[in-house]
C-alpha cells in the first residue's frame, strides 16, 4: 500500500521571493565531520534541509575539514586557529571569519547548537546578520545557560530556530520578553525523506538503533526484552550502534548491554556502528522499533525514520518526542525496566494492536524533510527580511 500523499505543489519558499537569492552559511559544531563516514545527528539535519530545500544553491556548509563532504554539498573546510587557546569551536570561527574576508560575507550565518560561537562573532562583526539553529537544550550550552546569556542571544542574533516546540521552550524559560522578541525564536520540527515508496512487510525483528549512551534507555530496554524474548522464540532483537558515530570498540556501556542480552543467544545482536543506509535496510524489516530515551531527548531522528519506514513504534514522553509520537506510538510515560516490559508485552501479544500502529506510521507521515526544509526556509527569510 502507498502512503497517502499530497498531490498539490509545495508553497514556493518565501527565500524565492527575495531577489537575488540570498547567500546562506551553515557553520557546524567542530566535532561534527560533514562526510557520509562519520556523520554525526547535526551532520545529518543540515545534509537533509539542504537537500530539501527549495533553493539549496543559497546554501554553503562550513565545518571541520573532511575530504569528501557528504552529497557533495558546497562546503567550506576549517582548521581551528590558535586553538590551544580558543579551543576547536572558537578556533574554526575564527578560521571562518578570516576565509570570508576573501570569499566574502554571507546574507546570513546560520549557526548551528553553539551558544558562544554565535556571540563570539557577531561581537566581531556586527554587521554581519547571524541566527542561531538550536538542536539541543541551550540551557546546558556555553553562552546560554543563563537567562541573561540568553535574553542577550535573542536581543543580537537575527533569529532563533528550534528543533522541537520543547527546545523553544527550553529557550524562553526565564525570559520575559514581548511577543516581537519571542516571535524571533521559532519551530522548524526535525524531519526525514521517506525513501520507501511502498508500505513494507515487516519481519519479527525488534530494533533498537541508537548512540549507545545512558540516556537513550538501551539498558533498561534491553534488561526487559531479555525477560521477555525468550517466552517469544520467533522474535529477534538487533542493536545497532556505538557509542560516537564511528566504528570503535566497545565502551563500558555496551559492554553492560552485552552482557545483559548474552543469554538471548541467536535471538539477539549487537551490530556496532553501522552506516545510515544499513540502518535503514532494519528500520524497513523491524516490525517494531523502540526508541527508548530516558532524557528530554529534543527531537530524536532515530523517531522519525522509524516512523518513517512504518514500524510501529515504542518511546517514551520525554522531550520534544511527543510531538510527532502522540496518537502514532505507544508512549511509556514514565521510562523504567518495569514499563518497558509492559510495553513490549503489549505489543508482542496484540497482533491486531501492533499492525495498527504500523498503518497509522506509514499512512499518518507529515514529518517529511521538505516540511522541515520549507520550516526552515520560512524562518530563514523572515531573518533575512528584518532589520539588522
Amino acid at each position: 500500500m502507498s502512503p497517502a500523499t499530497n498531490t498539490s505543489s509545495p508553497s514556493p519558499s518565501p527565500l524565492l521571493q527575495i531577489r537575488p537569492l540570498p547567500s546562506i552559511d551553515i557553520l557546524l559544531p567542530a566535532k561534527e565531520r560533514f562526510a557520509a563516514a562519520k556523520a554525526g545527528a547535526i551532520s545529518g539535519v543540515v545534509n537533509d534541509l539542504v537537500a530539501a530545500s527549495q533553493t539549496g544553491s543559497c546554501f554553503r556548509i562550513c565545518g571541520t575539514m573532511v575530504d569528501n563532504p557528504l552529497n557533495n554539498h558546497r562546503f567550506m573546510g576549517l582548521r581551528p586557529r590558535r586553538k590551544w587557546l580558543r579551543g576547536n569551536n572558537i578556533g574554526c570561527a575564527a578560521d571562518y571569519l578570516e576565509q570570508i574576508k576573501k570569499t566574502g560575507a554571507p546574507d546570513l550565518l546560520e549557526v548551528h547548537s553553539r551558544c558562544h560561537v554565535a556571540t563570539y562573532i557577531k561581537q566581531r562583526q556586527p554587521n554581519l546578520r547571524v541566527s542561531l539553529y538550536l538542536h539541543n537544550d541551550p540551557r546546558g550550552m556555553k553562552g546560554g545557560r543563563s537567562v541573561d546569556e540568553r535574553k542577550s542571544l535573542l536581543r543580537d542574533m537575527a533569529g532563533i530556530i528550534c528543533v522541537s516546540t520543547y527546545i523553544r521552550e527550553c529557550f524562553l524559560d526565564g525570559l520575559v520578553v514581548d511577543e516581537a522578541l519571542a516571535a524571533k525564536v521559532g519551530v522548524a520540527r526535525n524531519g526525514a525523506k521517506r525513501w520507501l515508496t511502498m508500505q513494507p512487510a515487516k519481519q519479527p525483528v525488534i530494533l533498537i538503533a541508537s548512540r549507545m549512551v545512558p540516556e537513550k534507555g538501551i539498558l533498561e530496554c534491553a534488561q526487559a526484552l531479555a525477560g521477555i524474548l525468550p517466552n517469544h522464540p520467533d522474535w529477534r532483537l538487533v542493536i545497532a550502534g556505538a557509542k560516537r558515530f564511528e566504528a570503535a570498540e566497545r565502551g563500558s556501556y555496551e559492554a553492560q548491554i552485552s552482557k545483559v542480552i548474552e543469554g538471548l543467544g541467536e535471538q539477539a545482536v549487537m551490530t556496532g556502528f553501522i552506516p545510515n543506509d544499513e540502518v535503514r535496510k532494519w528500520q524497513a524489516k523491524a516490525a517494531i522499533s523502540a526508541c527508548p530515551s530516558i532524557w528530554n531527548d529534543p527531537m530524536p531522528k532515530a523517531v522519525i525514520e522509524s516512523l518513517a519506514a512504518g514500524c510501529a513504534l515504542l518511546t517514551t514522553r520525554r522531550g520534544g518526542i511527543p510531538e510527532v509520537a502522540d496518537g502514532r506510538a505507544h508512549i511509556v510515560d514514565t521510562p523504567s525496566i518495569e514499563q518497558f516490559s509492559a510495553a513490549f508485552e503489549k505489543l508482542l501479544n496484540d497482533d491486531v494492536y501492533l499492525k495498527n500502529l504500523q498503518d497509522v506510521a506509514w499512512h499518518d507521515f507529515p514529518f517529511t524533510a521538505n516540511a522541515m526544509a520549507d520550516d526552515a526556509d520560512t524562518l530563514r527569510a523572515q531573518y533575512l527580511l528584518a532589520p539588522i
